[in-house]
């Protein structure tokens, strides 16, 4: 069965939005660390988004000829969306209705791991549903202070169990949890 990951970058304090994002990520971008983000994306072979995700790289990384575009271009998308009408970046397809079930199937065909990629709204949606294996962030040694946090007040609490940790040199932490059903 493939594994079904999240892949998040945020601030010390939980901050994730594209809003902040220029404020804090390439502050700590260096050539460790995108290789490990290669390296990340190498163990997949679909990519899975909410629409507000989707809507927001696929106009940029649809056209980006660098080796991460090209890795993300060859993906196949899976965009979850109640409103989403079309979805013109190759190999997307929008996932409207029955979700769990959608994905569960998904999990179940041969090929790479599925990386959702940020997408809290929908990470929270599958929370619970024992879908998720991991979860995969990188913190940034920043504080914000401000914005969209990654685990919006009311989510459900779930405890997780630290599977793999490593310090860039940058100060960034690229952390692997696993839910813990003990």
């Amino acid at each position: 069965m493939r594994k079904l990951w999240v892949k998040a970058w945020m601030t010390l304090d939980g901050v994730f939005d594209a809003r902040t994002m220029d404020e804090w990520w390439q502050n700590t971008n260096t050539p460790e660390r995108m290789a490990y983000i290669m390296e990340q994306y190498s163990q997949g072979d679909s990519y899975m988004m909410g629409r507000t995700t989707y809507e927001m790289l696929w106009p940029g990384w649809s056209k980006d000829t660098t080796e991460v575009g090209q890795i993300l271009n060859r993906m196949h998308k899976y965009v979850i969306s109640t409103t989403l009408t079309e979805a013109p970046w190759k190999e997307s397809t929008i996932i409207r209705e029955n979700v769990v079930e959608e994905i569960a199937k998904l999990k179940q065909q041969p090929g790479k791991d599925i990386i959702i990629d940020g997408s809290a709204t929908l990470v929270q949606s599958l929370q619970g549903t024992g879908l998720i294996d991991e979860y995969r962030f990188l913190v940034e040694p920043f504080i914000m202070g401000r914005g969209r946090r990654f685990f919006a007040e009311g989510t459900v609490m779930s405890k997780l169990r630290l599977v793999e940790s490593k310090t860039l040199s940058s100060g960034t932490l690229a952390l692997i949890y696993q839910p813990d059903h003990a």
